[in-house]
């Protein structure tokens, strides 16, 4: 089951690894609402062909219990996720978001109740300092706002994370993931319309990206997340995150030509090595884990 979890978790980062190129790319055509609204009526088209075909059920369940967890994630992460893309390059997108295992690690202190020494949290202040470098001095007025919108994602994935977990003993990763795509689509087309901003778009970037955030972005990595949630811990499956940033980075260098200096290289090295070592420390202390 371990393979699988670690198999699932690669899946899960090349997916979205590349989701902020694809995002990136239909935002140059498309307002951030109006997109979401695509991405999230296509992945929801999506699982109900699965579910008339048989191919998913869902239970007979109390599902307004997972409105907590849906109003993390996709309501407030994907509007912060999508306007932070709109405002900042797809390589610095990714690379703030490996933040989410860092918070993860301190909410999990607060939340579940976890504790750590010293040590611990030294590696958790090295990932910080790592962000730090990766964000940089540049405080332009539209850059700056699309960092903080980027924060903002982050907290609103680490806490969807962090609840998930507990969500997961009831319901399972499709019936997660149906009403999560659901309520997305619902949200995000009635969000574009109020704002007048709703319009249909034929070109092959806003399509294509469409078809790929909507299907595997949104219904297959968001499956297979909760999946991984299902069978680990938060802060193990978090970790995954990691390997999206240098994914995304790497498409973005290789698709969009955007630049990426030597200090964020090294903030970006920092999170991962402050995650790696936190890892290797917690399986040693609880190898169940």
């Amino acid at each position: 089951m371990q393979l699988k979890v670690i198999f699932a978790g690669i899946l899960v980062s090349i997916i979205f690894g590349f989701s902020f190129l694809f995002t990136k790319n239909a935002l140059d055509y498309v307002s951030p609402l109006t997109f979401l609204s695509y991405r999230f009526c296509i992945a929801f088209l999506f699982f109900m062909i699965l579910l008339v075909s048989g191919v998913i059920k869902l239970g007979k369940k109390p599902y307004w219990k997972l409105f907590a967890l849906i109003l993390f994630q996709p309501v407030l992460y994907f509007i912060f996720e999508t306007y932070g893309v709109q405002r900042i390059n797809s390589s610095e997108a990714g690379m703030i978001i490996a933040l989410i295992p860092v918070v993860v690690n301190v909410l999990a202190a607060f939340m579940l109740k976890e504790k750590g020494d010293l040590f611990h949290y030294i590696l958790v202040g090295a990932g910080f300092l790592g962000v730090v470098l990766i964000i940089g001095f540049d405080l332009s007025k539209g850059t700056l706002l699309g960092k903080i919108f980027m924060f903002f994602a982050v907290l609103s994935g680490a806490l969807y994370s962090i609840y998930s977990r507990k969500f997961s003993k009831q319901f399972s990763p499709e019936e997660i993931t149906f009403f999560m795509m659901m309520t997305g689509a619902i949200f995000f087309t009635l969000m574009s319309i109020m704002k007048g901003e709703f319009e249909i778009q034929f070109n092959i970037q806003t399509i294509s990206s469409g078809i790929y955030l909507g299907i595997l972005s949104s219904a297959g990595a968001f499956f297979l997340l909760n999946y991984m949630i299902n069978k680990a811990s938060p802060i193990v499956t978090t970790l995954f995150s990691n390997l999206t940033t240098v994914i995304s980075v790497i498409a973005g260098i290789a698709f969009r030509n955007e630049m990426v200096g030597l200090q964020q290289i090294l903030g970006m090295l920092l999170i991962i090595f402050s995650l790696l070592v936190t890892t290797i420390r917690r399986q040693k202390v609880s190898p169940s884990g």
